[in-house]
């Protein structure tokens, strides 16, 4: 080849590669979807089959992740691997509230480090309903404390540990508020984004979204049928406004996984299947753009 010919091949590959490689860019990344381990449990236990089979339909269904208690049995954890599922997040419950929790800490990180789990999300307990405010304070401030303890633990050991907008006013994590105080407490903590828990709490979600966003690990997409309402509908059939949250959540560089919740579904495997595939039309139209 002559050098001249030479050159010019060389520039126009090289244009090439760079125009497909900012093709490649700009297009929105496919969502990955995960789905809770209880709800897997829910499928089996509605469709009257194996846990086994419920798992894998919700696999055909596009979910390649999952979010499982500490707690699972062990049998139902193994076919949950053995199927491919990744690991999304862990969750456990305990009751920083209630004083030192340092067995049950132990348990938890114990559940991560010997199945593979790198993240947990943290329930940490409830404050009282009928105590004096000052009683009640004193409260928060030493399960704060608390809270904080574990998560420099947890980091020391290679492990996550994240805080959700729980729905419930009497959680140590209700609303922005409550959880720029344990932030404030450990720069270890992360957040677990809970669309539908910030419209319960009558948030704005979008303004929790941006306002939380540096803090945001791991997503749970739940719907709502009004604000105070506790159903959690399949997501798209209630007032959430998810296309402007995943829109903002990819604006943001956020690539991690999308945990599809609805707890209480009377109809399981039909609400899952109606979830990925709204979720799919969201990316589809995306990337038309």
């Amino acid at each position: 080849m002559k050098p001249l010919r030479l050159h010019t091949h060389i520039v126009t590959t090289v244009l090439l590669s760079l125009l497909i490689a900012l093709s490649s860019c700009s297009r929105p990344q496919a969502p990955r979807l995960s789905i809770f381990a209880d709800h897997i449990a829910t499928i089996a236990q509605q469709e009257h089959i194996s846990y086994a089979e419920a798992a894998t339909r919700v696999r055909d269904m596009g979910y390649t992740g999952v979010d499982v208690s500490t707690t699972i049995p062990a049998r139902q954890l193994r076919t949950l691997d053995s199927l491919g599922f990744a690991h999304a997040c862990a969750i456990a419950w305990i009751d920083f509230v209630a004083g030192p929790q340092d067995k049950a800490e132990e348990q938890a990180l114990t559940f991560m480090e010997q199945s593979g789990w790198k993240r947990v999300l943290l329930v940490p307990g409830f404050l009282p309903s009928e105590q004096p405010s000052e009683s009640v304070d004193s409260l928060r401030d030493a399960a704060v404390g608390r809270i904080a303890a574990f998560a420099k633990r947890a980091s020391e050991r290679g492990l996550e540990i994240l805080v959700e907008d729980f729905d419930n006013p009497r959680s140590l994590c209700y609303d922005t508020p409550s959880l720029d105080r344990l932030f404030a407490a450990s720069p270890e903590l992360g957040h677990v984004f809970d669309t539908g828990n910030y419209v319960f709490s009558g948030e704005d979600v979008m303004a929790a979204l941006n306002h939380l966003m540096p803090r945001i690990h791991h997503v749970h997409l739940k719907d709502r049928l009004a604000p105070h309402d506790g159903h959690s509908p399949a997501i798209g059939k209630g007032i959430v406004p998810f296309g402007l949250i995943i829109g903002q959540l990819r604006a943001s560089n956020y690539d991690g996984w999308l945990t599809v919740e609805h707890y209480g579904s009377s109809d399981m495997l039909n609400d899952a299947a109606f979830s990925a595939q709204f979720l799919r039309n969201i990316h589809a139209a995306d990337a038309k753009r």
